[in-house]
């Protein structure tokens, strides 16, 4: 295709969930990338194939009256935040939408959902993992991961994140360039320092931990020690070691340097105790809002079972659950069910248990201790429910279950297995818990269907 061939006029008329613009061409789709639904523009094709072309946008000739100022400076560099040029009602528009039709292309299912909530677009996120790289002089640096690749682009403030984080991270990095330690290296495998991990509670309270590829060093400790005692609000900091050639962030061993206290969060008028490698939602105003609908959901009662297949550190089901009912979660990760067991004891909850193991395993486990659940609740990673998990949930006997999910497409797929095994989807809510980038969290109520 010579040159001037590559050259369009495109009218982008709709977007994707991912923040592309689609138009038509020579009769086929074109994914515009900064495109808006509403745009004319002159645009480049930069990759055919026989079903889809890609573009980029050269000239705006009429701007989409959608179109917003991107403010992010790392924006087209990071890729993380793809609606940063869109107007939030657009973006909510395309997220709703890429739901419902995840629903219908792969469950069958034709479902109107509540309109999509959020409490902030900026400044939401309570819990950052950030790579360490170094530059030409070798001096460290934090950010994030380029789109698509393992290059990591240097971000001193990330508009998603809560801002308590930024003057800490700042000071961290003049003390640990100051002490010359040396940036992880993936292909090589040598190097100190991987990532630098923050929580923060609504509070401002922040707890640190540094990935390290190797042993606790004095360097280390005194570096803990200066960043503790600028920082009133940072209230720990611990190193996990992590010595394996693998893309996983965490390793099995955590070294507390300092604790002045654990980091709390408040939701639903509960409090959370919350370690460092725990799994807890990163917009906790949002996250509130998801788990009081949840609650409505389920509607239990006093001496029903409640089976959190996914519990982390216990946040949902304790949430959700009303005076006298009975709480069982099931976690892979030991540290998080060790914080859900305090969690309940902090909040009172009268009869509950918890199993570190496979979500699968939760059922007989519950059945043992409290009898069949009469609700389940799932909120599983980004690859949906194992073959395993559906199979238990459909001989359960529960007669509700509440999928929460972060991938339409893997709960869409999952749905439609949960609809064989006798489960009917009832009610759909969605909560924007990571505004500006292209992920939206949903709320499924299913129910059974007696056959």
């Amino acid at each position: 295709m010579s040159k001037n061939n590559r050259i369009k006029t495109l009218a982008v008329d709709d977007m994707t969930n991912t923040g592309l613009g689609v138009a038509s061409g020579n009769g086929k789709v074109v994914f515009v990338k900064g495109g808006v639904r509403g745009d004319i523009a002159e645009a480049e094709i930069i990759k055919t194939t026989k079903s889809f072309d890609i573009a980029r946008i050269k000239r705006l000739i009429t701007p989409s009256p959608r179109r917003e100022v991107n403010t992010c400076g790392s924006y087209k560099e990071c890729g993380g935040c793809v609606f940063r040029h869109v107007s939030y009602e657009e973006e909510s528009r395309a997220k709703t939408r890429h739901v419902a039709d995840c629903l219908k292309k792969y469950a069958g299912v034709e479902i109107v959902p509540e309109e999509i909530q959020t409490y902030s677009t900026d400044f939401y996120r309570n819990n950052i993992r950030c790579p360490i790289g170094s530059g030409k002089n070798g001096e460290l640096f934090y950010g994030f991961y380029s789109e698509r690749s393992h290059k990591i682009i240097k971000i001193e403030e990330c508009l998603t994140q809560m801002k308590c984080f930024t003057p800490i991270l700042k000071e961290l990095f003049v003390s640990l360039n100051s002490r010359g330690f040396s940036a992880y290296d993936e292909k090589s495998g040598t190097g100190l320092l991987r990532h630098v991990c923050l929580r923060c509670s609504l509070a401002g309270k922040v707890s640190l931990c540094l990935v390290i590829n190797g042993a606790a060093t004095k360097s280390l400790a005194e570096t803990a020690k200066e960043i503790g005692e600028k920082f009133e609000n940072l209230i720990s900091f611990s190193l996990n070691i992590n010595q394996n050639r693998t893309n996983v962030i965490f390793g099995g061993e955590t070294i507390v340097l300092f604790e002045k206290e654990r980091l709390v969060e408040s939701i639903c008028g509960k409090r959370f105790e919350i370690s460092p490698l725990s799994f807890f939602q990163v917009n906790t105003v949002t996250a509130e809002m998801l788990f009081n609908k949840a609650k409505e959901y389920l509607n239990l009662k006093a001496g029903e079972v409640l089976l959190d297949m996914y519990c982390g550190a216990g946040s949902v089901g304790i949430c959700v659950l009303p005076d006298g009912a009975k709480l069982f979660g099931v976690e892979e990760y030991r540290g998080a069910v060790e914080d859900a067991k305090r969690n309940a004891e902090l909040n009172g909850v009268g009869e509950y248990g918890f199993l570190c193991g496979d979500a699968a395993e939760g059922l007989s486990a519950c059945e043992t201790r409290f009898g069949r659940p009469t609700a389940i609740v799932v909120d599983p990673p980004r690859k949906g429910l194992s073959g395993k998990v559906i199979n238990a949930v459909i001989s359960s006997g529960a007669e509700k279950l509440l999928y929460i999910s972060c991938n339409p497409s893997t709960l869409a797929r999952d749905i439609s297995s949960l609809i064989t095994g006798g489960f009917s989807p009832i009610n759909l809510a969605l909560f924007d818990l990571f505004p500006r980038t292209s992920h939206v969290e949903t709320v499924v109520l299913m129910s059974r269907v007696e056959k």
